[in-house]
């Protein structure tokens, strides 16, 4: 397997660098900076030299998934492990959000571009607390949690565990299961839904084999896709 890896000083997003860039699959990039870094929804990740891992991952666009929903699944669950090496509780809010004592560690944002599919993933590692203050969802980072790590190893692990879920999830052998694991969404669980029509409480089914959150509200059951809504537990 021929793996490219490219490392940049300041860039606006890794994921807006490959895009641009004629580079082939797999192309890995990471960045100390990111003048625009992004996140789901349009919202901004804070990325501010030397804080955090910033990193996205150029594959060939799967031809056979009729969506990058399980893709976005089955990466954080890559991440998720990743980081659960350094330290147990490492968990996953629906559809990839990591998080540490209830606090978001990390974001994923998967895109299409032609026939590429471009995974960007963004680690808080050295951000203080007055760095993270002021954001929508309550933030952490590794050095706030007091967690001991090497940037180099763990970027190299984090870059193995991508790829070989990658290519486990195109080749079906990625299992929901692990994703509900480590999800701290149940089976039961209430949590709010924020729509562009505002917010709704719904309670949570569970989750199904093409990465869609399944919920109830009055006896009403709806499939729920990432890229339309946001959750809050």
């Amino acid at each position: 397997m021929n793996i490219k890896i490219i490392s940049l000083e300041t860039v606006d997003s890794t994921n807006e660098y490959l895009k641009r860039e004629n580079h082939k699959p797999i192309t890995v990039v990471t960045a100390n900076h990111q003048t625009g870094g992004k996140g789901r929804r349009g919202k901004r990740w804070i990325s501010p030299p030397g804080k955090g891992l910033y990193i996205s991952f150029l594959f060939k666009k799967p031809e056979l998934l009729s969506n990058i929903q399980i893709i976005s699944l089955s990466t954080a669950v890559a991440v998720a492990k990743t980081l659960n090496v350094l330290k147990e509780g490492f968990t996953i809010k629906w559809p990839n959000d990591i998080l540490f004592d209830g606090k978001k560690l990390c974001g994923i944002l998967p895109e299409l571009s032609g026939n590429r599919l471009i995974v960007g993933i963004g680690i808080n590692l050295f951000h203080s607390k007055e760095e993270l203050k002021g954001t929508e969802y309550p933030a952490t980072s590794l050095k706030i949690s007091g967690i001991k790590f090497e940037k180099d190893k763990l970027t190299l692990n984090l870059i193995e565990s991508v790829i070989n879920y990658f290519e486990r999830t195109v080749n079906g052998e990625f299992e929901i299961e692990e994703f509900e694991k480590l999800s701290v969404i149940k089976p039961g669980s209430r949590i709010t839904v924020k729509r562009n029509s505002g917010l709704e409480t719904v309670t949570a089914l569970g989750i199904d084999r093409e990465g869609y959150l399944i919920v109830e509200k009055d006896g009403k059951v709806e499939r729920l896709f990432s890229a339309e809504i946001s959750v809050r537990i």
